[in-house]
């Protein structure tokens, strides 16, 4: 196997050749990536003898992690793929930094935690098999409360590693800071060759899992009744597979829409759906049904402008309470509801199918 490894996703440049048995591996430092990577790579393909158009498959990380650099890695990878027709191998940050964890400790399962600034975290859960990679959950971005109440609850003891850009504005975490590793890349993208891993120029992108900050600013968000004519763009919302949510069906979204009580509000910024609520109303109350936010809108304000609009709908229809019903594993939700002012009223324990209890919760209008 003949394989060109690039990542530009964090402090370091990173560089490398794998051909066949040898592997020739090289790093630069302090996010210079724009000057460092095609001086780097000329000089790794010199020291291998070996051309672009020799390699069966380019490795990139993707992300989560900076911005532009990313995005430099990214179009490399992208334009060679593009031009001699050969497969891409897209890597994380977060398996690249569990991986670095796992070859240095040999524990498992490893939590990969990235600072994402602003007192948010990137996170997902690995699991290492015979020495092959697994992943126990999606990658996510979470307040660091959120996050640490996550672990405490289902992961108590778990091995952490974290990896932290913010140097001088670091989060409050008693962890040691670990840098991605190289060797790590390079044995990572062997098992994902072998695996048969790839993807092609086309769809190889930055995994984002929070928005720039140019992107993050929701302007001009308008509030709508939903209609049948929207049911494709809620069915979007329902399809992003929420690990604590249990997803409406596209027969339960159109037979809803059949009930008179029924009601869905639509957030829409620039003619975009960004989110919805919607609820059912009864005498005197409201029970609300499901909120739902694009991934790529999300800790953006949405949900916090739908029920700031939905309170004073209803407190105008003389409406004196809402309650709703949610997973007691899901603290962004949670933590969202308490700052709207909900309270726990009850709780029905082992309600889900994983045993996970089900909180009710209700807020006087």
């Amino acid at each position: 196997m003949n394989i060109l490894l690039l990542n530009t996703a964090g402090r370091e440049t990173h560089i490398g050749v794998i051909k066949g048995e040898e592997e020739i591996l090289r790093e630069s430092a302090f996010f210079k990536h724009s000057e460092n990577l095609f001086p780097m790579l000329e000089e790794v393909l010199n020291l291998a003898e070996i051309k672009v158009d020799d390699f069966d498959a380019f490795a990139v990380v993707v992300g989560p992690g900076s911005f532009t650099g990313i995005r430099i890695g990214i179009a490399v990878a992208k334009g060679f793929s593009y031009i001699f027709n050969k497969p891409v191998i897209e890597i994380s940050t977060l398996e690249l930094l569990a991986f670095t964890k796992f070859m240095r400790s040999k524990k498992s399962p490893i939590c990969a935690i990235i600072n994402a600034g602003a007192g948010l975290v990137y996170h997902q859960i690995f699991e290492f098999i015979e020495g092959d990679i697994k992943k126990i959950n999606k990658p996510k971005v979470d307040k660091l409360e959120h996050f640490l109440g996550y672990i405490h609850e289902n992961y108590e003891g778990i091995n952490l590693v974290y990896f932290d850009n913010y140097e001088k504005k670091g989060l409050p975490l008693d962890l040691d800071s670990e840098e991605y590793s190289i060797e790590a890349l390079a044995k990572l993208t062997k098992q994902k060759f072998i695996k048969g891993e790839f993807t092609n120029s086309k769809n190889v992108m930055p995994l984002y899992l929070r928005s720039s900050q140019a992107e993050a600013m929701v302007k001009n968000l308008e509030i709508v009744e939903a209609t049948r004519e929207d049911i494709p763009d809620i069915l979007v919302l329902e399809a992003q597979n929420d690990e604590w949510d249990l997803n409406w069906s596209e027969i339960a979204t159109r037979q809803s829409f059949d009930n008179p009580n029924f009601r869905c509000f639509l957030a829409k910024s620039g003619g975009e759906v960004k989110g919805m609520m919607s609820i059912m109303m009864l005498p005197d109350e409201a029970e609300i049904l499901r909120v739902n936010v694009l991934n790529s809108a999300r800790l953006n304000g949405v949900a916090t402008s739908l029920f700031d609009w939905l309170k004073h709908h209803l407190r105008e229809t003389g409406c004196k309470a809402i309650f709703l019903e949610v997973n007691s594993q899901n603290y962004p939700a949670i933590s969202l509801y308490r700052k709207q002012g909900f309270t726990e009223i009850s709780r029905r324990e082992d309600y889900y199918a994983d045993h996970q209890d089900a909180i009710i919760m209700r807020c006087e209008l």
